[in-house]
C-alpha cells in the first residue's frame, strides 16, 4: 500500500484533488464514527442555522481531502515546488536555536513544518503524536527523511530529545493542539469550553527559559498557503503554570474562528 502512494504522489495535484474527494466520500461512509465526531465538534463550536453549519462541514470535507492529497504528494513533491506553493515569514528570529514553536493541524501542518525545518538554520526536531495505522506513520517516517536539518520525534522520546535539542542549540517544534493521554495536561478556555492540552509547552518553556512561538498556516489558495512565525511569550513567564498553553490556545482558536475548515475536526477532541 504504501508503495502505491508514493508512486501516486508522483502525479500532479490537478490529479490527485479528485482522487481525494472521492477517497473522503468512501471513507464517510466506512468510517462513520470519524464523521461523527467532526460533526458533532462543529456543531459545538459553531451552533449556527442548520444550513450554515452543513455548508461549513462541507467545506471541511472537501479541504480536508485536499490536505491529504497535499500531504502525499510531499512524499515525492520537490522542495523548489513547495517553496512556490507555500511562502514561510519570521524564520529568522529561530536561526539561533534555544526556541520552542507551537504548531497544529491548521491548514496544511505538513507542508508548515516542513518548510520550517528547511529554512531554518539551527536542527529541528519536531515532535508529534504518531497517528494510528502503520501506513499513516510509514509516511510521516518517509516525509521526515527528505528534510535533511529536521528529525521526526514521536511523542515518548520528548524527553531525551529535549536535552539534546538544548546541547545542539537546536528548535524544539511541539504540534501540540490533540487531546492529551495521562495525567500531564493544562485544562484553559478553548472554543468556549473548558478543553484539555498537552502540558508539554509550559512544562518544556519555563524549563529552558527558551521564548515561545506560533507557526501560523492560513490557506490562501487551493494548495497555496501563507505561513508565519509569531512570537507567543518569554521568559520571564508570569501567568502560572497554564500561561504558555492558555496564550497558544487563544492563538489557535483565532486562526480557527477565522478558517473553521481548516483545521482536523476528525480529532475527538472533548469527552462531551
Amino acid at each position: 500500500m504504501f508503495a502505491a502512494l508514493r508512486i501516486a504522489s508522483r502525479l500532479p495535484l490537478l490529479c490527485l484533488y479528485p482522487v481525494g474527494r472521492l477517497m473522503m466520500r468512501l471513507a464517510l461512509v466506512l468510517a462513520p464514527s470519524r464523521r461523527r465526531v467532526a460533526e458533532s465538534n462543529l456543531a459545538a463550536v459553531f451552533p449556527g442555522p442548520g444550513a450554515e453549519r452543513r455548508a461549513l462541514i462541507r467545506r471541511f470535507y472537501a479541504a480536508a481531502a485536499d490536505i491529504a492529497m497535499e500531504s502525499v504528494r510531499l512524499l515525492t513533491m520537490p522542495k523548489t515546488q513547495l517553496d512556490t506553493r507555500l511562502c514561510l515569514e519570521g524564520t529568522e528570529v529561530l536561526d539561533g536555536g534555544n526556541a520552542l514553536v507551537l504548531a497544529a493541524h491548521q491548514g496544511n501542518m505538513l507542508w508548515a513544518v516542513g518548510a520550517l525545518t528547511d529554512a531554518v538554520r539551527a536542527p529541528v526536531f519536531v515532535v508529534y503524536k504518531p497517528p494510528h495505522g502503520p501506513l499513516l506513520h510509514r509516511m510521516l517516517n518517509a516525509i521526515g527523511r527528505r528534510f535533511d536539518n529536521g528529525m521526526l520525534v514521536p511523542l515518548r522520546d520528548t524527553h531525551r530529545t529535549v536535552f539534546r535539542c538544548r546541547e545542539e542549540r537546536g528548535v524544539l517544534v511541539l504540534v501540540a493542539d490533540q487531546q492529551p493521554g495521562g495525567a500531564e495536561r493544562r485544562e484553559v478556555e478553548f472554543c468556549g469550553r473548558r478543553t484539555a492540552f498537552f502540558a508539554g509547552p509550559d512544562r518544556i518553556g519555563r524549563a529552558l527559559g527558551w521564548p515561545v512561538y506560533y507557526l501560523s498556516c492560513r490557506r490562501t489558495g487551493r494548495g497555496r498557503y501563507l505561513c508565519r512565525i509569531e512570537k507567543l511569550c518569554e521568559p520571564p513567564y508570569e501567568e502560572g503554570d497554564a500561561g504558555i498553553v492558555k496564550r497558544y490556545a487563544a492563538r489557535l482558536e483565532t486562526d480557527i474562528r477565522s478558517a473553521p475548515e481548516d483545521w482536523l475536526w476528525f480529532h475527538k477532541r472533548w469527552k462531551d
